[in-house]
């Protein structure tokens, strides 16, 4: 175990008995820190469901093609958490990440923190350090008492698309998760708003009028039309674009980028060139949202014949984006090998999308508890002969591959089997 993995360790052992919904654990440590989140460079604030993640990418990407410098900072990691922090656009080196973490870990005194409350800390800290442009900084998985919402202001507020998720923290309605997530806005701070549904946009809307802040929304301000398999129309106000589709695959991050790309459009921070930004859209890359993985070990154990596809989405919202595409191939032997952790739903995820699978591997997710295969065929009865139970990954595969001569494998239902299919497939995040 590195230096670092040691510290993080400890870090987690903070975790408080009792969860009290407030900043003042992290407001604390960060006064004893000298309050590097009042040091930070003009901040895009994102939060929501689904396409933080991927919106946050084509942002980076679109604010680096423009040749600036770019502070990023998304949860959770994949492989090594080092990933969660880029300062300029690099990964944090692990000899500053162990600094920082001390320091954090030195003025928080032994005192009750989460985990993530301390490691944002260690974030700001990082990006005060350290000159740039711009930060990209994408909320854990709340708003209103999220650990990044410390911020007194933001040059823009972004909410992607809404729905249930988190409801042991959030709650168990779209009301009382979209009124969480509203709670980065900043008083006269302009919001870009992606495709939201109605109980979430009376929500947002209402909030917005009273903080006064000015919506950018979706089929108010901008639209996505006339999309083909090469480019695609936004209109922006009153003017119209036509972008290239990003080689992010899905019809979704078509959405994301829209979203992105409106966020550049009303900023009025930093200059952009329209051509510039349209290559940083196109160029964008987020790893485990549909990503198509053409070689590594996983790959070579199945060959050309066969596609091998990763995905973290675990959601309902998440699960209609893939059926979007599982449609497009029902044509094509489909496979589907699962991981999910035992505090989601799996009916809500598998539901309209299960039929389309001729076999459904589950998978154990280490050091989690995690969906158990029985859990699924005590779910979909009529479908349990499908459901098949294996150990690692390797042996869903080799048992595909017995099955069948060609086809495409999908491997999704949580963000930490997606890491851990990145790490046996040696593919890096770079």
């Amino acid at each position: 175990m590195s230096k670092s993995e040691k510290i993080l360790r400890r870090l987690e052992n903070l975790h408080p008995k009792q969860i009290d919904l407030s900043l003042n654990r992290i407001k604390v440590l960060l006064k004893r820190l000298g309050n590097p989140e009042k040091k930070l460079p003009p901040t895009i604030h994102v939060a929501g469901t689904n396409g933080k993640g991927s919106t946050l990418a084509f942002l980076r990407s679109i604010f680096e093609e423009n040749n600036y410098k770019v502070h990023v900072y998304t949860s959770p990691h994949l492989i090594n958490f080092n990933e969660r922090i880029r300062l300029n656009s690099k990964i944090i080196t692990n000899d500053f990440l162990i600094q920082l973490l001390e320091e954090c870990e030195f003025y928080n005194k032994n005192e009750p923190i989460t985990f993530f409350e301390i490691t944002t800390a260690a974030a700001y800290l990082a990006f005060s350090k350290i000159p740039s442009d711009i930060l990209l900084l994408e909320t854990g998985l709340g708003g209103k008492y999220d650990a990044t919402n410390v911020i007194k202001t933001s040059i823009c507020s972004v909410l992607t698309p809404i729905s249930m998720d988190h409801m042991n923290f959030l709650g168990n309605s779209i009301k009382s998760i979209t009124k969480e997530k509203v709670g980065i806005f900043k008083n006269n701070v302009p919001a870009v708003i992606s495709k939201q549904n109605i109980e979430s946009f009376e929500i947002i809307n209402k909030e917005s009028q009273k903080k006064k802040v000015r919506l950018y929304a979706y089929n108010k301000f901008w639209k996505i039309s006339k999309i083909n398999p090469t480019n695609f129309n936004i209109k922006v106000g009153s003017e119209n674009f036509n972008i290239p589709v990003p080689k992010l695959f899905g019809h979704h991050q078509l959405y994301n980028s829209g979203t992105a790309f409106t966020v550049s459009k009303v900023q009025n921070i930093l200059k952009l060139n329209d051509e510039l930004t349209f290559t940083g859209i196109k160029k964008t890359f987020w790893p485990a949202r549909m990503q198509n993985l053409k070689n590594g070990k996983l790959k070579k154990i199945i060959g050309k014949n066969f596609e091998l596809w990763l995905d973290g989405g675990h959601n309902k919202h998440a699960s209609d984006m893939l059926r979007y595409n599982l449609e497009n191939w029902k044509k094509s032997e489909l496979f589907l090998i699962f991981g999910m952790l035992s505090n989601k739903e799996p009916k809500e995820f598998l539901g309209e999308i299960i039929k389309y699978f001729t076999n459904l591997y589950v998978l154990p997710i280490h050091g989690h508890d995690y969906i158990k295969s029985n859990d699924l065929k005590n779910i979909y009865i009529d479908c349990k002969q499908k459901i098949i139970s294996k150990t690692k990954v390797e042996y869903a595969l080799e048992d595909i591959k017995n099955k069948c001569t060609k086809g495409k494998i999908i491997i999704c239902g949580s963000l930490y089997l997606a890491g851990e299919i990145l790490k046996k497939n040696g593919t890096k995040i770079i």
